[in-house]
């Protein structure tokens, strides 16, 4: 992708190439969004704790929480809810702790496929 700026590896590549089809594809601007993210630079793709997500979770149960960044584990809470969320990537702490209270961890490309909406 020399006309971003930008060096991506591989599975980079890939998830840019499904976002761009998808944003042409699927109405609404999900997508759009997700694809300028997946292009911005990594200092802008922070990473996003369990707290963050649970705080911002309360109340919006069946929704699959959209991160495009690390999710990672946060010592500070014990409890986690039962969760649907994709990302870039989890931490094996994050990912645990989320399979264990129930919940569902996925990639981008298996959020595409399972709500591509």
């Amino acid at each position: 992708q020399a006309s971003t700026g930008l060096i991506m590896n591989g599975q980079h590549a890939l998830l840019v190439k499904l976002a761009r089809f998808l944003a042409r594809r699927v109405p609404g601007k999900f997508w759009s969004t997700v694809l300028k993210r997946l292009l911005s630079p990594g200092t802008k793709r922070a990473p996003c704790s369990l707290t963050h997500i649970k705080r911002y979770t309360q109340g919006k149960d069946g929704k699959i929480v959209v991160v495009v960044g690390s999710v990672l584990a946060d010592c500070r809470i014990n409890d986690v809810p039962k969760l649907r969320v994709a990302a870039l990537k989890f931490s094996e702490t994050a990912r645990a702790a989320i399979l264990k209270a129930g919940g569902e961890c996925l990639t981008l490309d298996q959020l595409a496929l399972a709500a591509p909406k």
